[in-house]
């Protein structure tokens, strides 16, 4: 049947093109003849079937898409989450570590000037070699 009216269209429009006719007079029957196969498709069960068919498909993939759109959404604002929080845990993690360096240093510091004040400055460390011996 689907084969049938384009094979029927196809003739149409050839017989319609080939046969010498005025303009109007071809506009006007081209508009008719459109008409016509106008009225007998929406007779046809199986256009309407498939009209059907169609527009659920498009539906579905419509809501498909949309809710795929909403988990990418969603998926994607996790994501910025977690890498909000990884950032906070991270600075909180370098200030610590900065924190703590800062400490040692001052507590390496308080020693080696305690250590320095008790032993007198300037004076050389014992047990070096000896100059004086030549070789």
């Amino acid at each position: 049947m689907n084969s049938f009216v384009k094979g029927l269209l196809v003739g149409a429009g050839i017989g319609l093109l080939v046969a010498p006719m005025k303009g109007e007079q071809l506009r006007h029957l081209l508009a008719e003849r459109f008409e016509e196969l106008r009225a007998n498709l929406p007779e046809n069960p199986q256009l309407e079937q498939y009209t059907q068919q169609v527009t659920s498909r498009v539906s579905r993939t419509a809501d498909n898409l949309k809710n795929l759109a909403q988990q990418a959404a969603s998926t994607v604002q996790s994501a910025g989450s977690q890498l909000g929080t990884l950032a906070q845990q991270a600075t909180s993690d370098v200030k610590r570590t900065g924190q703590s360096v800062a400490s040692t240093t001052k507590q390496a510091v308080s020693q080696a000037t305690s250590n320095t004040t008790g032993t007198g400055a300037g004076t050389p460390p014992t047990g070096g070699p000896t100059s004086g011996t030549g070789a």
